[in-house]
């Protein structure tokens, strides 16, 4: 037998929160000390809602789940291969990205979910532009991690991938959303995804 949801929403929750400490002791002097922070206060928010989220409403299938994780895993591995020198422009990048996603999961609060799934509709904060701020704000800190490696064609190319790893999370996770007449109703308002005027 499987064990409950909350049992395992609660043994992630305090794994991450884990992290989120263990992350800065272990990078110090392989990276700045912002970005260490940053990335902190990420995974410290991402534990904590784990610990406090709703239950959920609808599970996306084994296959709209496995479509969305490689743009899940992608930022660990890009943030893996990141130098330990960053200039100024790319720190900041950095920690605005992070800062849109920290924010972001701030108003989903207890809809928080990593695998597509309902949980609940957020239309505030963040919310009443695009439709998934946080993704934008992962998205940046992807862009700053591959620009302080060094910006070269095959880079580039890396980038155009998990652009194109995010859309098609986005894709899987609204044709699962669409399914509620709540958040039909947000994209009636929310036009936009991700880019404001152009997707």
């Amino acid at each position: 037998m499987p064990p409950p949801p909350r049992f395992v929403d609660i043994a992630i929750g305090v794994s991450i929160l884990s992290w989120a400490g263990a992350a800065i002791w272990s990078n110090l002097g392989q990276r700045p000390l912002t970005i260490l922070i940053a990335t902190s206060l990420l995974h410290l928010m991402v534990g904590v809602l784990f610990l406090l989220r709703r239950g959920v409403e609808q599970q996306g299938d084994f296959a709209t789940c496995l479509m969305a994780v490689p743009a899940v895993l992608v930022g660990g591995w890009v943030f893996g291969w990141s130098p330990s020198d960053w200039n100024i422009s790319t720190q900041l990048l950095f920690v605005s990205g992070s800062g849109l996603a920290i924010l972001s999961f701030v108003f989903l609060g207890r809809c928080f979910a990593i695998l597509p799934a309902i949980r609940g509709t957020v239309v505030h904060g963040p919310f009443s532009i695009i439709r998934h701020p946080a993704y934008l704000g992962e998205l940046a800190m992807v862009v700053a991690c591959v620009v302080a490696a060094g910006l070269r064609w095959e880079q580039l190319v890396i980038l155009l991938f998990i652009f194109a790893l995010f859309a098609i999370r986005i894709r899987v996770e609204e044709r699962l959303l669409l399914s509620g007449v709540e958040y039909q109703r947000y994209c009636r308002k929310v036009r936009w995804r991700l880019i404001p005027l152009i997707w």
